[in-house]
């Protein structure tokens, strides 16, 4: 008898242990990185505010995601290498396609050559020019002129010359993965794990009982 005991109370503990499995759903990883839609403008800002917008993400690159407040996204854009330095700041999620890996060029690496001029001595001495390299982030329009948010000399600003086209990346297609997990499948799993505790805690009140008793 204490044999069967031992193994019935194996068997209720595995049952109770399966309930736990069934009641707590598996979640989703959260998504990593999140790419401009094509015909999108979604500006990264310093902070939650249109006010304080930097510039456009290019269209089909991506930022990687930090966390999520209130409808915004606190995101990293580009990498310390090279020309180009991380900016962080905010970007509203719509108009963004979350995604849990990058696409195949994270940030639109693209560099513009950048001419300052000094002023010379009428004809006899040539104004001083000085070429700089500066990294592309993006464009700002500000009415009906565009800018563009650069990179150079160490510092970040904005300069009148535009970038009109660069490459696109190859969006992703939506695959079955991407597709929520249904309602209805989460509350049947909730419902067959409260049956199965309920018959295991049923099966302990016997095997308590019955151990209590007296012999005849």
């Amino acid at each position: 008898m204490n044999v069967f005991k031992a193994v019935l109370a194996a068997a209720l503990i595995t049952l109770i242990s399966l309930s736990a499995a069934f009641a707590v759903p598996a979640h989703a990883e959260s998504p990593r990185y999140a790419y401009a839609d094509l015909d999108s403008a979604v500006y990264i800002c310093r902070e939650k505010s249109a006010e304080s917008a930097l510039f456009i993400i290019p269209q089909t690159y991506c930022v990687e995601i930090l966390s999520e407040e209130d409808g915004w996204y606190r995101v990293k854009y580009a990498e310390d290498n090279g020309a180009y330095r991380a900016v962080y700041g905010y970007c509203r999620k719509s108009g963004l396609v979350a995604v849990k890996e990058p696409l195949e060029n994270l940030y639109l690496n693209l560099t513009l050559k950048v001419i300052y001029k000094a002023e010379g001595a009428g004809n006899l001495f040539p104004p001083l020019e000085i070429e700089l390299t500066a990294a592309y982030y993006g464009a700002y329009t500000l009415g009906d002129s565009v800018l563009s948010y650069v990179y150079c000399g160490e510092k970040f600003g904005y300069i009148t010359q535009t970038v009109e086209s660069y490459p696109l990346n190859e969006l992703p297609t939506p695959t079955v993965a991407d597709v929520p997990e249904k309602p209805e499948t989460n509350n049947a799993m909730l419902i067959t794990a409260i049956v199965i505790t309920l018959i295991a805690a049923v099966a302990i009140i016997a095997i308590y009982i019955s151990s209590r008793k007296k012999p005849v």
